[in-house]
């Protein structure tokens, strides 16, 4: 008995007296890469778990040839028998895997009913998504495949091993979800618990992040930056660093006619700041050997000079860039604003130079030098205080 394709190649040949034959797959079928043939014992007519028209085991064939390669890779060599039990001859160079056909008609219809049962649900579900998307047009089902079911992120989370695996996008969700959370619980004099839960979270979740700012604040001390690199960073964490404020606005964020600084603030009663930001290596001040005393350094009294200009800027323009902050979403009251410099490390400088640094500091009218190393510290006081409170 042979069954040639179009092209006259074999796609099987069985020797009904001796039993014995060869089966060939197509060219195309997915299980070639597996194996190409596959040798028949036992048969006398054309076995049930393979596909007539040469594209390989039939039901179970797309899961167990996988496992069989990956298992014995290009030794792999397959007989499908009708009485013989199935085994495996491992060989110098080839391993011998014989099926038993009746064993895997057996497996074939588990495998079937499973693919029934799950073509069926499919089928449930996709009812299910077309009579809530179009209820005028499609009958409506209330099967609750599409809904989700109670614990299971509880019970996800129990395993502590979950952690470690979540992806971005599972960080991503879970944060954004965390103030929902909090947003929709009620509070009363009975849910002691929640709150302690929810103020336990918070304070762990701002703990932990200080953690990582303040370990990247003191890598990127140590390196000589761009002022443009200092500008990412703080924009990034300044509502951290300076927790006194509720808002930043980026100069792109409004357009009026000249310059803008590097940030404007506004703190919890809507008042606006002023942000200049240099680097921690710019100097602060130098000695005037004829006065015996310390004046600015060139580079940030110009930039002193650039901030009293900012501020006069922003009061003159006030009433327009209140409506436009407006736009943003902030209600920014524009009442003398005050304007701050992020420049130098107060390590840098000796007891006089310190002394000296604090007059000038204090003899500027709407001005304040803040040093790197200082807004350093204010944030480790901080941790210090959430770990206490964590803690405790």
């Amino acid at each position: 008995m042979v069954k040639r394709r179009q092209d006259r190649s074999i796609i099987y040949e069985i020797d009904r007296a001796n039993r014995a034959g060869v089966y060939y797959l197509n060219s195309d079928s997915t299980q070639i890469k597996f194996i190409n043939e596959i040798t028949l014992d036992g048969f006398r007519t054309f076995p049930k778990t393979l596909y007539p028209s040469g594209f390989g085991f039939r039901v179970s064939g797309n899961p167990l040839l996988p496992e069989l390669h990956d298992k014995f890779g290009a030794r792999l060599r397959v007989t499908l028998s009708a009485i013989a039990p199935s085994s495996i001859n491992q060989g110098k160079n080839v391993v011998r895997v014989t099926l038993n056909e009746p064993s895997l008609i057996q497996a074939n219809r588990v495998v079937s009913g499973i693919k029934r049962e799950k073509f069926g649900e499919i089928r449930a579900v996709v009812a299910d998504f077309l009579s809530k998307q179009f209820p005028d047009t499609f009958q409506e089902t209330d099967t609750g495949l599409l809904e989700y079911k109670p614990n299971t992120i509880a019970d996800l989370l129990e395993d502590e091993s979950v952690i470690g695996a979540l992806s971005d996008r599972d960080e991503t969700s879970l944060k954004a979800i965390y103030p929902q959370l909090i947003g929709a619980t009620t509070f009363s004099l009975s849910s002691n618990k929640q709150v302690k839960i929810i103020s336990e979270g918070i304070k762990t979740s701002q703990k932990v992040y200080l953690e990582r700012t303040i370990a990247e604040f003191k890598k990127k001390m140590d390196k000589s930056l761009a002022e443009s690199a200092w500008q990412t960073f703080l924009r990034r964490h300044i509502l951290t660093l300076l927790n006194i404020y509720a808002f930043v606005i980026e100069k792109q964020s409004v357009q009026l006619d000249g310059k803008y600084p590097d940030f404007m603030l506004i703190d919890a009663y809507g008042y606006l700041d002023i942000y200049e930001i240099k680097k921690p290596q710019t100097p602060l001040v130098k000695y005037d050997k004829n006065r015996s005393n310390y004046y600015w350094d060139k580079e940030l009294a110009r930039a002193i000079i650039q901030t009293e200009k900012y501020i006069s800027h922003v009061e003159r323009n006030r009433f327009e860039l209140e409506h436009k902050l407006k736009k943003l979403g902030s209600d920014a009251r524009i009442v003398r604003p005050q304007g701050y410099i992020i420049a130098g490390k107060r390590a840098d400088l000796t007891d006089d130079m310190q002394e000296d640094f604090r007059t000038l500091n204090d003899s500027l009218k709407n001005v304040d030098i803040i040093c790197f190393d200082d807004l350093l510290d204010n944030l480790v006081a901080l941790q210090m205080r959430l770990t206490t409170d964590v803690n405790s």
